[in-house]
């Protein structure tokens, strides 16, 4: 299984690392690779400075890579900039499993702790010592809190982490199909 990143994913993870005028970089790089950075500013009505950052940002998480050229008649250092879809996919990865972390160790404070709440969305839920410090009063309202019911939301983060453990390995597996595959 050959693991393809679409050039809309590209597009939308240079979005969020660099908003939406590194989505624009990303789309006109996909189309066409190689291109410099001053074509890329005029290309786009940008500031090439700001252009250079974007590449910058884009290059330091590891989705873009530069070749260096001379000019031959300014002697001036040329880079020309392409995707690394590889090490998107690496990216991507590495970020799922963080995610995957936190929602592990999210669960496990849900699962070991009594939440008590006033029922007011947007206010806090406290632990239980906390509301006992509170005298079971909610902090932001003064409203009486009640032991909050959390089965629900236990549920939903075992469905998330289940999910992305499945893109993980599904992932990791097509990511080892395609070393061994260039290794033959």
């Amino acid at each position: 299984m050959l693991l393809i990143i679409e050039k809309e994913t590209l597009v939308e993870l240079a979005r969020l690392v660099g908003g939406e005028e590194a989505a624009k970089v990303m789309r006109l790089l996909i189309s066409r690779p190689g291109i410099v950075d001053e074509q890329i500013a005029k290309k786009l009505n940008m500031d090439v400075r700001e252009v250079r950052k974007i590449l910058h940002r884009l290059n330091s998480i590891g989705i873009l890579y530069y070749e260096l050229a001379r000019d031959k008649k300014t002697d001036h250092r040329i880079f020309k900039w392409y995707v690394q879809e590889e090490q998107a996919t690496g990216f991507i990865i590495s970020n799922m499993q963080k995610i995957r972390e936190r929602l592990i160790e999210k669960l496990q404070a849900e699962e070991s702790n009594q939440f008590y709440w006033c029922g007011v969305l947007g206010h806090p839920r406290l632990l239980f010592d906390q509301a006992m410090e509170q005298l079971f009063r909610c902090p932001v309202c003064k409203k009486p809190m009640e032991p909050h019911e959390n089965r629900d939301l236990i549920e939903a983060l075992k469905r998330k982490i289940e999910e992305i453990e499945k893109a993980l390995s599904e992932m990791t597996e097509a990511r080892k199909s395609e070393v061994a595959e260039k290794a033959e």
